[in-house]
């Protein structure tokens, strides 16, 4: 029997879910740029287009992709394909417990290189940054000179939405074995927390059950940068107390930010 998906009559592939295995990011590793260029071995290909050889289902959505570009992306589905006994007449695989935006937003960056996620705002470009503490925000306009820092999110396009959108990417791609893909959602995590660590929008609560219910407790990646922004902002209130609350109904993550 297959240990990656079930063949159903009708010659479909549906994958089991794996057990939870963390992929090799450390927090003490720095976080590469954010690609801005596809990856050239890649870029002749692109989704749906007439050479697309295998259907990845989502939620009801048909994905139109390639069997040689899911290989070398993903680990997940190059066992699929390497174990599947029936490789030539195999043409599809549904994937439970992941939603088809962002499945969209995997294969896009399986295809480029980057995924952009919808409704962001263009954060200006400026002299000096000024999201980065309270006072920043709300003192006098000469007030981010005293740090003189860049801002690193200048020009991204970035919405408080984003923040969990990046999250469940992140555990998705630990799903598939990507690790490249999880560095690129963690850095979008700290792009989307420099600038809005203090909006009631950001569904902090919610970034935090799934980072740490959907991913193994070795992998401390995504969990330690909500931690680190939980701790740099001491006091913070966002998504309607939530937050607190969520973090008395677990101790250990208390005691890792160390409000009190």
């Amino acid at each position: 029997m297959n240990p990656f998906f079930e063949i159903s009559p009708d010659r479909k592939a549906e994958p089991k879910t794996p057990h939870g295995r963390a992929s090799p990011v450390s927090s003490a590793e720095a976080i590469p740029p954010t690609p801005s260029k596809p990856k050239s071995k890649q870029s002749k290909l692109t989704l749906g287009d007439e050479t697309a050889d295998f259907t990845i289902i989502c939620e009801d959505t048909r994905y139109m992709a390639h069997k040689e570009l899911l290989s070398t992306s993903s680990p997940y589905f190059a066992r699929m394909f390497r174990f599947s006994g029936s490789e030539t007449s195999e043409r599809e695989v549904e994937v439970p417990g992941v939603d088809a935006l962002s499945m969209k937003h995997i294969l896009d960056y399986m295809y480029k290189g980057e995924y952009a996620l919808p409704d962001g705002i263009q954060i200006p470009k400026a002299d000096y940054c000024s999201h980065s503490r309270f006072a920043l925000l709300e003192g006098p306009a000469s007030s981010p000179k005293i740090f003189r820092r860049k801002c690193p999110c200048a020009s991204k396009s970035l919405a408080p939405a984003h923040l969990l959108m990046h999250v469940r990417i992140y555990t998705i791609a630990d799903y598939l074995g990507m690790s490249d893909l999880k560095f690129y959602a963690q850095q979008g995590v700290v792009d989307v927390l420099h600038v809005y660590w203090q909006s009631r929008d950001l569904e902090l609560m919610d970034a935090l059950e799934e980072a740490f219910t959907a991913t193994p407790d070795d992998d401390r990646g995504m969990r330690d940068v909500l931690v680190n922004a939980l701790k740099e902002h001491p006091g913070l209130v966002v998504d309607r107390g939530n937050v607190r609350e969520w973090l008395d109904e677990n101790p250990d993550v208390n005691e890792s930010v160390n409000w009190d």
